[in-house]
């Protein structure tokens, strides 16, 4: 029996369906945008190894270059203005000191005047203070200033006769003259007659001594005395001068 027409028209139009479907290519399926690339994030900068100044490293006058020899640059024509680019003006104080044995008094200008360590004392002429410097006077014994030969005051006897090389005669001690130094017999401390500098040296009793035996009084006493065996120990370097030859002293 053959199909009737309506079945017919209903297996072709299923067979064109098929037929189209196969022919359709699927729809795309749908992607994520691909991610923009990002720059790399920029490195820190290194640290700078500058150092700016500040107030606490800041030189201060006559402290950061100083290395305390006399005489160094000073000289007998040494100014003033020199000295206060030197140790800066604020450290300088005009003082007036007395002569021994009551002979009159002198100005002196002092470097430093309120640290024992560093105080240095400029004597001027007692009757112009324009004139040459006359002595650099160092009055304390535990002084930071020294001559180029290593004499410094705090030093006892025993080295001070060591670093000249020869016995040292002295005054005796209590008053106005006691314990300066008064002949190094030939030693090399000795002021020659064609020297640039002399040197100035006066003795004094090492703090703490007590009771101790020292020879005292107007006469003069040498570092060898046997009957003073511990002076070596008990007398030290008080006060330290350096001055300059005077114009018509040989």
């Amino acid at each position: 029996m053959k199909p009737t027409l309506p079945v017919y028209c209903l297996v072709v139009c299923m067979a064109a369906t098929l037929v189209a479907c196969e022919r359709t290519p699927p729809a795309p399926v749908p992607t994520a945008p691909a991610p923009k690339p990002t720059a790399e994030p920029a490195k820190p900068a290194p640290p700078s190894t500058t150092t700016e100044p500040t107030t606490e490293s800041a030189a201060k006058p006559g402290e950061q270059t100083e290395d305390w020899v006399l005489p160094g640059s000073l000289g007998p024509l040494t100014t003033r203005l020199e000295l206060e680019a030197r140790f800066g003006k604020v450290n300088l104080h005009e003082e007036t000191l007395y002569g021994a044995e009551g002979n009159g008094s002198y100005p002196v200008l002092v470097v430093f005047p309120d640290d024992p360590r560093k105080r240095l004392e400029l004597v001027q002429d007692a009757d112009n203070p324009d004139a040459p410097i006359q002595e650099l006077r160092v009055p304390s014994p535990d002084s930071l200033w020294h001559d180029s030969a290593g004499l410094h005051t705090g030093m006892t006897l025993a080295e001070l006769v060591a670093l000249n090389g020869a016995p040292v005669s002295f005054y005796g001690l209590d008053w106005d003259y006691g314990g300066v130094v008064q002949d190094w017999h030939g030693g090399k401390l000795a002021n020659a007659v064609d020297a640039s500098i002399f040197r100035r040296v006066a003795l004094v009793a090492r703090k703490g001594t007590g009771d101790a035996r020292l020879p005292h009084g107007d006469a003069s006493f040498r570092s060898d005395d046997n009957g003073y065996p511990t002076i070596g120990k008990d007398l030290v370097v008080g006060q330290l001068g350096i001055s300059w030859p005077h114009e018509g002293e040989d």
